[in-house]
């Protein structure tokens, strides 16, 4: 489950890519294909991000459970506790500019945002979107290793 959250991280990010370019590339007043890549980019990116917080809270609840009562248990609790401060808020971020950025590009079509700050918004999604890549990588090692510890049957 953690290497297939990562894979829509990734296709998201490339999903982003590929909806910039069409975006340069699509002459004026045809930015349907733009508009398809945005909209399917832009799920995708919530799923990835979404599913990735239930998965540190639902990992994170079967090792508290597996451990309670032990005297491991204030050990793993913050070390589950450290995965989602570090990974929530780069979720969160990552959604956040990727909905701005959806947003704005109905602006733009309605001309009332500017075309660069829509760019702008753009490079800024992809760059939080890598971010929080490198925060579930690292979290989702650590993760499988408490898995591989406490929930081995």
């Amino acid at each position: 489950m953690a290497a297939f959250l990562l894979i829509t991280t990734l296709m998201t990010i490339a999903g982003l890519i590929v909806t910039m370019l069409a975006g340069y590339m699509a002459a004026p007043g045809h930015v349907a294909q733009h508009i398809f890549f945005a909209l399917a980019t832009v799920v995708l990116g919530l799923f990835s991000q979404s599913m990735t917080m239930f998965f540190f809270i639902g990992t994170g609840k079967e090792i508290k459970d597996k451990v309670k009562g032990t005297a491991e248990e204030p050990a793993v609790i913050q070390q589950t506790k450290s995965f989602k401060s570090s990974v929530f808020p780069s979720a969160m971020w990552a959604m956040t500019a990727i909905m701005v950025t959806f947003i704005m590009g109905g602006g733009v079509g309605s001309g009332k945002t500017p075309h660069w700050l829509h760019l702008a918004m753009s490079i800024a999604t992809v760059l939080l979107f890598a971010r929080a890549y490198w925060m579930q990588i690292r979290a989702m090692t650590e993760n499988s290793e408490l898995m591989g510890r406490y929930l081995r049957e």
